[in-house]
């Protein structure tokens, strides 16, 4: 019962939230709302599996996000480098258990260091790797989920492929050093 309770109010900030025009949060959830948002549709699928993968990850991004406890000295350092021309891109899939694990972590530490939501993308692909929509993701050869994109003013500074060697934060920092 609980479950389906969350499920209802994530469901509800997501149909709030997935109206970009609309576009109005707290810089501090800003990034998990997004992704939220980004699911949504997946949730409304008539596909049962799609429908169910996501709703496996709606249930994670609540649960890894409040769970994900980033380095307080990290965090410090990293949100002292931090400015509006680093965006963060990702391409992952609902169906992986990697994505619906570190995703929510990353985004966690994206809301801590003042990242702008529209600085923020998340790409699908389905399990051959293969993009689901003509976006970000089809431009880009992707052989593990989730990747992580890192861009300063457009321009690639990094990578961090399927799970961070050190933490998010730790990496982060690293790539943008």
């Amino acid at each position: 019962m609980k479950t389906l309770m969350l499920l209802f109010a994530l469901l509800g900030t997501a149909r709030y939230c997935s109206k970009p025009k609309h576009y109005n949060m707290s810089s501090q959830n800003a990034n998990r709302e997004k992704l939220i948002a980004a699911i949504q549709p997946d949730l409304q699928s008539s596909d049962s599996l799609q429908k169910a993968n996501a709703e496996k990850f709606a249930e994670s991004i609540t649960t890894e996000f409040s769970n994900y406890k980033p380095d307080k000295a990290v965090m410090a350092e990293l949100k002292s480098r931090w400015n509006d021309s680093i965006s963060v891109q990702v391409i992952g899939g609902n169906w992986c258990s990697d994505t619906r694990r570190e995703l929510p972590r990353i985004c966690k530490v994206l809301d801590i260091v003042g990242a702008k939501a529209e600085m923020f993308g998340y790409y699908k692909v389905n399990k051959e790797k293969k993009p689901v929509d003509k976006d970000f993701a089809s431009l880009q050869t992707v052989t593990r989920v989730p990747t992580v994109f890192v861009f300063k003013n457009g321009k690639l500074l990094g990578q961090i492929v399927e799970t961070p060697v050190k933490s998010w934060e730790k990496d982060l920092g690293e790539i943008l050093k």
